[in-house]
């Protein structure tokens, strides 16, 4: 296998996909099979601030700024983005219309027997957008579970979504929408008085032009779901992969860890409004996939 310092020494000085990979015959053709020159297809789900297309159509966010910074030393510059809802994309992962996600997915362990993950890049908590004012007065999922009038909107597929059903959120009172979009329509419809997404997505949908004025806010403070010894869950995020391409993973990996010894992942984070408190946990992916 490679190490680090090879891979990245042969990939900044050739400058291609090709003669980076070339000093090891075996996993040069296999990821040439997988990645016929160079190119790399990702999948988003159009959410700030973890994979998105701005006003120009460009792609941008954090997990695909951070990808081709991963990728680029390797060589592989040629990438092409595919927008999916949130829970098509590991359907979509598997039925190869795509090589990775990367669009703030988060490593649980039933995710972990469909897919492969790299090691986690944040560690985020929940957040929730409420109307302004917070008329009624959410500050936890608690809160909610001791207002059976609360209806709160949570994505189809998302941690997010799990939390609050495992903080005791009844399923009757839980709308799930497929997109991030329908969880705000459904709060300013009056269809949901709260809706439960990651933290820095609260924050990148409410930094949006379009929903200045319309009256929504934060809430906060906000509590989340608590673990057993009292301490507040956080969900990491990373790249999928399928479970085959180990190598592409292994491979990502190793200029994953360049990234955050060398600084530039919180160069990164500080894009997108993550700070400190968001850096990857200590804990690995196989620890997350087995809890």
């Amino acid at each position: 296998m490679f190490t680090r310092r090879f891979v990245l020494a042969a990939g900044l000085a050739a400058g291609t996909f090709a003669s980076g990979l070339a000093a090891h015959a075996d996993t040069a053709s296999e990821l040439a099979a997988r990645l016929p020159g160079g190119t790399v297809t990702i999948g988003i789900h159009n959410r700030s601030p973890w994979g998105f297309r701005d006003l120009e159509g460009d792609v941008t966010g954090y997990h695909p700024d951070l990808v081709r910074a991963a990728l680029a030393p390797l060589g592989i510059e040629n990438i092409e983005f595919v927008v999916s809802e949130f829970g098509a994309l590991i359907p979509g992962l598997n039925a190869n219309r795509f090589d990775m996600i990367a669009s703030g997915i988060a490593i649980t362990p039933e995710r972990c027997q469909q897919v492969i993950f790299s090691e986690p890049d944040l560690s985020v908590g929940d957040g929730l957008v409420v109307r302004a004012g917070n008329p009624m007065n959410i500050h936890s999922y608690a809160d909610i579970v001791a207002n059976p009038g609360i209806m709160l909107a949570g994505g189809r597929g998302t941690l997010n979504s799990r939390n609050a059903m495992e903080a005791g959120v009844p399923e009757a009172q839980m709308l799930l929408l497929p997109e991030s979009n329908d969880l705000v329509s459904a709060v300013l419809a009056g269809r949901a008085h709260a809706a439960t997404l990651s933290a820095p997505s609260v924050v990148g949908m409410l930094a949006d032009p379009n929903l200045a004025g319309r009256g929504l806010e934060r809430a906060e403070p906000f509590t989340g779901l608590l673990r057993e010894d009292g301490t507040p869950a956080a969900m990491y995020t990373a790249i999928a992969f399928r479970p085959e391409d180990t190598v592409l993973r292994d491979i990502y990996n190793e200029s994953l860890a360049e990234l955050i010894a060398s600084g530039a992942l919180q160069e990164i984070m500080g894009r997108y409004g993550f700070t400190e408190a968001e850096l990857p946990p200590s804990r690995t992916t196989a620890d997350i996939c087995g809890q």
